[in-house]
């Protein structure tokens, strides 16, 4: 249901974007808003409309994932560099259980620039914790996570 519901939510989107696009257009052509569909030949609205179906159905597989973190020792060592990690990325604790801790970008404007679907969760595991949410932040926040697990928690090597 939560891809249907991306899928829906990037239809509406790319749709609304192509009308700004298509106002802007007009104004800037001189063309009245009332008949924009005269710019395109006939049959290319359907055209669009489709490739913009297909395109929002397929995105939401491209833009989020589930990735890991193997750890190397018990969550307890990691449950502190993660808060930080994810407060150092803007994100704030939206929840926090014995399963998962789900966080959500601090900023108002991206929350709407990614149409409300920052969330990243961290489902908690023995060996490893599973980080679930949109790619280019799962990413980068699992780098960041290593990164100041090895800072806090440097290995002594003789």
């Amino acid at each position: 249901m939560k891809y249907f519901i991306r899928a829906v939510k990037y239809l509406v989107y790319f749709a609304v974007l192509f009308l700004i696009i298509v106002a802007i257009l007009c104004v800037v052509m001189h063309h009245p808003l009332s008949s924009f569909a005269t710019l395109f030949k006939e049959g290319a609205m359907w055209q669009i409309a489709i490739l913009f179906a297909v395109i929002s159905a397929v995105y939401p597989s491209l833009g989020f994932r589930k990735n890991h973190i193997t750890l190397d020792g018990p969550f307890s060592d990691y449950h502190d560099v993660i808060m930080k990690t994810m407060e150092d990325a803007d994100f704030v604790l939206e929840s926090e259980d014995d399963e998962k801790m789900v966080f959500r970008q601090k900023k108002g404007y991206l929350r709407f620039t990614r149409m409300w679907e920052d969330a990243v969760t961290f489902f908690k595991g023995e060996e490893k914790v599973f980080v679930d949410g949109p790619i280019r932040d799962t990413t980068r926040l699992i780098s960041n996570v290593y990164y100041n697990y090895r800072q806090s928690h440097p290995k002594n090597e003789y």
